[in-house]
């Protein structure tokens, strides 16, 4: 690729995470919102993927994308009383808020002026998701069981718990 491809891309995976995460921010409608919610972190694994980030893009497209957003759209569309949900904003202080993203937004752009940014000359690790797949399986396989049968309790808890609310007492 040419020095412009990586660029145009950036451009392009940048306007659809700030367009994506404001109609996030400002639909009214909860089913929308959840995938506009989705297309932002798509967006961010994109970012991940130009930066030759590949395992965390994957990750981040396998647990948010495949595990939140479908979660969140699950939990919308089987709940009775959401069919259809507007949201409705109702904030009396536009102002204050109008002021604080001023405020926010000259902040940002002082530390982002001030701060030296500095490029790596390193190239990147070569085949990462091989040895990070080694590492959980020999030195890290210890916590990676922890955190598999922590994660498997709570599923259980979650579900004791759900039960116990639907059944007629």
């Amino acid at each position: 690729m040419s020095n412009l491809a990586p660029q145009v891309i950036f451009i392009g995976l940048g306007v659809i995470a700030v367009v994506s995460a404001l109609l996030v921010v400002v639909g009214r409608n909860l089913f929308h919102a959840a995938m506009f919610l989705g297309a932002y972190m798509l967006s961010i694994a994109g970012f991940y993927f130009l930066l030759d980030a590949d395992l965390v893009g994957i990750m981040q497209v396998f647990v948010y994308v495949g595990g939140v957003i479908v979660m969140l759209l699950f939990g919308v569309m089987l709940t009775a009383q959401m069919t259809n949900v507007r949201m409705v904003s109702a904030v009396k202080q536009r102002g204050g808020t109008v002021l604080s993203v001023i405020v926010l937004v000259a902040l940002l752009a002082s530390i982002f002026k001030k701060t030296a940014f500095v490029i790596s000359q390193a190239t990147p690790a070569q085949n990462a998701i091989s040895l990070v797949g080694k590492l959980f399986m020999t030195d890290y396989v210890l916590p990676f069981e922890v955190v598999s049968v922590l994660l498997l309790a709570a599923l259980i808890g979650a579900i004791v718990v759900a039960r116990e609310e639907g059944r007629p007492q």
